[in-house]
């Protein structure tokens, strides 16, 4: 395989480790090419990182005798260019993120991070960040696109391949509204509890400050409408005043500029349903 061969040219390395699909098999394609001496997986913990990523993460590294560094990144909202929520947020905490981890390994260490071919279709400005300090992409470098990471880890048995992706949190939030702790911690909330209803693939979208929209997967949406009552009651124990269903299900970048405004009109849209 030419990401192997990549690999096992790049001495020792150091992965920039969410627990995601994607950089769970860099990892795991990492030890297999240089031996586990010569990786390190560096984990943010941040505010923003949902809890059961994190805790994948963890396991897997300890499954596998995979060296981990938990670095902490609750500065990513000391940043008030990441706090404020503009459209390059991402490319301004990516930025901070990247500097946390090249100070925490040595010069011996190349840095790699699980951005894909894939991720060139969405709106990802930490990928212009990575560019400008030097951040080495492999998958991305060598075309692998998501479904080609999920079908060579299922191939290689790094498991939970099929894992719906769950980036951080602050995806949550449209742009221009500002990032709090207390704001994160409610869609962390309310997106566990979904979690524990059984709903794989869900996303608690904050449309005002005590308003949240939910997705779900397409083939879902009749499920979380049967729940409707267990679901509104414990969300306004969490703090949100009013609950909706988006009716088209879980779309990827919902919140990116071009969609931000239309979302926020969730009084007069259609497609919500109050729950």
């Amino acid at each position: 395989m030419a990401l192997r061969d990549y690999l096992a040219k790049s001495g020792q390395v150091a992965i920039a480790y969410s627990g995601g699909v994607d950089s769970t098999f860099l990892l795991a394609m990492s030890v297999d090419a240089l031996g586990a001496d010569n990786v390190v997986a560096l984990t943010i913990e941040s505010p923003l990182t949902p809890p059961w990523e994190m805790a994948f993460a963890n396991d897997f590294c300890r499954a596998r005798g995979i060296r981990q560094r938990l670095l902490d990144g609750s500065f990513v909202l000391d940043d008030e260019r990441v706090a404020a929520n503009p459209p390059e947020r991402c490319y301004y905490c990516e930025k901070k993120i990247i500097k946390a981890m090249q100070r925490a390994i040595s010069d011996d260490y190349t840095l790699l991070t699980g951005t894909n071919a894939s991720d060139e279709t969405d709106v990802r400005p930490g990928m212009r960040a990575e560019e400008e300090m030097g951040v080495r992409t492999p998958l991305r470098a060598l075309r692998f696109t998501k479904d080609a990471i999920r079908a060579y880890s299922q191939a290689s048995g790094v498991p939970d391949f099929g894992r719906p992706s769950s980036p951080c949190f602050a995806t949550r939030i449209p742009y221009g509204e500002p990032i709090t702790v207390e704001k994160v911690r409610m869609i962390e909330k309310a997106e566990s509890f979904l979690r524990q209803l059984g709903f794989a693939l869900v996303r608690a979208r904050l449309i005002l400050p005590d308003t949240a929209c939910i997705e779900v997967a397409v083939d879902e949406i009749s499920r979380a409408c049967e729940l409707h009552g267990q679901i509104s009651c414990h969300l306004s124990t969490i703090g949100f005043r009013r609950v909706t269903l988006d009716l088209k299900g879980y779309r990827m970048g919902n919140f990116n500029p071009e969609t931000a405004n239309a979302v926020k009109m969730v009084g007069k849209e259609t497609k919500m349903e109050v729950l």
